[in-house]
Parts: structure tokens; C-alpha cells; sequence
């Protein structure tokens, strides 16, 4: 009888808890990535290659014209909470507070590796020494509600212009535009000399 009840208990083991252990595993993953999903379909509209911008890498370029006003795409990405080890790298965004109710307990959005194309838009600076540069051809809408950020032309944008937007007055800007060749190219498009006084706002 024992030698029976040992031999269920044995046959158990084997087929449950392989079961259970990949349940497990995918619950685990299921808590671990909170992806964001966006519209694909407007990634079609860019492309992602060398930014113009010195030590800058890749950056967003038109694949067609982009008329102003118009979505260029949504940016997607982790979901995330204050708590996540994430929260150092430089593709965290703060979602608006007043969609806190519908993301909690996620208050930001990490879109290093689940951002979209949009993601890889650059920098630039909206004044430089007071004037204004007119560099920006995007800017970012956060929403209330789903997807909760937007990124929409400013400007009409010519296929194969690069895409510069701003990331807000609480972004670390300093530890790239103060490199004298990120400075000077910036400058160098309004023919200004920044060597002697250079101050940028976003």
C-alpha cells in the first residue's frame, strides 16, 4: 500500500510540478515587464540612423512628410515604479499625474528597449546665448489617458530631416551639451562663436 501512495506521489511530482514551475516562471515575467504598447503603424512615418548631432549616435529622421501638427508616433516602453533599478538610465519618463489612476502603481516609463522609433529622438537646444534657434521641429505631448505620450510636428518636417524635440526643463542636459564639439555644432547652424560665452535653454 505505502509502495502504491509512493508511486502516485512520484507520478505527481513529475507531471505537475514542471507545470507549475512554468507558470510560475511566466508570472514572474508577467510582474517583471509592463510593456506599454503603441501604434506601430506610425513608425512608418521615420527612421532611425546616424544623428548629425557629434557623439550623439543614431537619431530620428522623416521618411515622408510630416505635416505640422500631425502624431510622429507615441513612445512606448517598461512601465515602471519609483523603486525600479531603471530609474538611473537617461530613457525614464514621468508619466503625467493625472493618469496615475489608470498606470498605478506605475508612475514612469522606461523606453530604452520597448520605446518605439520616437525614442530616438534627439536634443536641441530651443535658445542658445538668448536666441532663438528654431532647431526644434517636434515636441512631446503628454496625455491624460492612454497612450500617454505623443510626440507631434511643430513644423512641417521634409522627408529625411532630422527630428529634434526638447525633454523638458529636468533633464540632465549638461553632460553632453557642454562637449565643445556638440557646443560648436549647435552654434555653428545659428554662425555664432560660443567659445567665449555659450548658455542654451531647452
Amino acid at each position: 500500500m505505502s509502495k502504491r501512495i509512493y508511486l502516485v506521489a512520484s507520478l505527481i511530482a513529475v507531471l505537475i510540478l514542471p507545470i507549475y514551475a512554468a507558470l510560475r516562471r511566466a508570472e514572474s515575467q508577467n510582474q517583471s515587464v509592463r510593456v506599454l504598447h503603441i501604434n506601430k503603424a506610425l513608425d512608418q512615418r521615420t527612421v532611425i540612423r546616424p544623428s548629425a548631432i557629434p557623439g550623439a549616435g543614431n537619431g530620428l529622421f522623416a521618411a515622408a512628410l510630416i505635416k505640422k501638427g500631425q502624431v510622429i508616433g507615441e513612445l512606448g516602453g517598461r512601465l515602471v515604479t519609483e523603486k525600479d533599478p531603471a530609474m538611473g538610465n537617461h530613457y525614464i519618463a514621468s508619466i503625467p499625474r493625472c493618469a496615475w489612476e489608470e498606470t498605478k502603481p506605475y508612475k514612469y516609463l522606461d523606453s530604452k528597449d520597448y520605446g518605439g522609433k520616437v525614442s530616438r529622438a534627439n536634443f536641441a537646444p530651443g535658445k542658445i546665448n538668448g536666441i532663438e534657434t528654431k532647431f526644434q521641429n517636434a515636441e512631446i505631448r503628454q496625455l491624460c489617458h492612454y497612450p500617454y505620450f505623443e510626440f507631434v510636428a511643430v513644423k512641417d518636417i521634409e522627408p529625411g530631416m532630422e527630428i529634434w524635440t526638447s525633454y523638458g526643463p529636468h533633464y540632465g542636459y549638461n553632460r553632453f551639451m557642454y562637449v565643445p564639439a556638440v557646443r560648436d555644432y549647435f552654434c555653428g547652424r545659428l554662425s555664432i562663436d560660443c567659445r567665449k560665452k555659450y548658455t542654451f535653454e531647452p
